[in-house]
């Protein structure tokens, strides 16, 4: 992915959790889940499109399949 910048974020125990059983059920990691949730919150089309790309390029197609069912929920 282009552009990529690394960040600390400070999130509360009970949240790390959560945000980790989201990712797993997803089957995502924890930092494509959370770069999905900003993109998401954001809306920002350049940054779904590329975390998309990135999706396409290094993960496994079922977990691109979860993600897009479930943002049809949303």
């Amino acid at each position: 992915m282009a552009g990529r910048r690394r960040f600390s974020l400070r999130i509360s125990r009970p949240l790390k959790k959560e945000v980790a059983r989201r990712a797993q059920a997803d089957g995502v990691s924890i930092n494509a889940w959370i770069h999905m949730a900003i993109a998401r919150r954001a809306g920002g089309e350049a940054t779904a499109e590329a975390f998309f790309q990135h999706l396409r390029e290094s993960s496994d197609p079922s977990a691109m399949l979860t993600l897009l069912k479930q943002s049809q929920e949303d």
